[in-house]
């Protein structure tokens, strides 16, 4: 039998997967509900509104994001196999987002939407973190400002997610992010750096 604990953190987990499929608007009571297998009850006595679960959804999955995040640096070999391992979640997470999410968040719920933000910041100051560490390793080129190279990364992967014209070509959003990713990572690596990068790829095209 399942804990009150157990409870709410099934609906978190269920109306997290929906927030981020289906964006906050349409994302409704009704449906968390339905899709948790439990009554609109149930879920008003753990969530008194919808605001309160969107919240608490966002909080759960940025401390997730962070955990993974801290895992695998913690048992990558170096930054560029780290940076491989990162982009792998969020690839899987870019892929599972509708593009609705931010735009609505901010519409809606302007401050979850700068938590969101806080949460972006932080991606930028961590990368940039990382790509300082791989320039004192030698691997990314020494005049490159790892602080405009991690917002510029950020910046375009968040275009590519909202660009709707990636349709009229001939290859899927998710070929645009795997081009992305490499060619910025090509862009800042010294030779050895490269080394590390094919590397990698090779490995990455295994897993997918």
């Amino acid at each position: 039998m399942k804990t009150e604990m157990d409870v709410k953190e099934h609906i978190i987990q269920e109306a997290g997967k929906l927030l981020q499929r289906v964006g906050p608007t349409s994302m409704t009571m009704d449906i968390v509900a339905r899709s948790c297998g439990i009554s609109k009850r149930t879920l008003y006595e753990k969530f008194p509104d919808k605001l309160t679960l969107v919240k608490e959804c966002i909080e759960a999955e940025h401390r997730r994001q962070n955990e993974q995040v801290k895992q695998i640096f913690d048992q990558s070999e170096n930054c560029f196999a780290a940076l491989f391992n990162v982009y792998t979640h969020v690839r899987e997470y870019m892929q599972n987002m509708s593009t609705a999410y931010v735009d609505d968040l901010q519409r809606l719920y302007p401050e979850l939407f700068v938590k969101q933000r806080e949460q972006e910041h932080n991606f930028v100051l961590g990368l940039s973190s990382v790509l300082k560490q791989a320039q004192a390793e030698g691997d990314v080129l020494p005049d490159i400002n790892t602080d405009i190279a991690a917002f510029l990364f950020l910046t375009t992967m968040s275009n590519l997610h909202h660009n709707d014209s990636i349709a009229d070509y001939d290859f899927k959003k998710i070929n645009a992010f795997d081009g992305a990713f490499l060619n910025f990572l090509r862009g800042i690596a010294t030779a050895s750096g490269r080394q590390i990068i094919d590397a990698n790829v090779g490995k990455m095209k295994e897993a997918n």
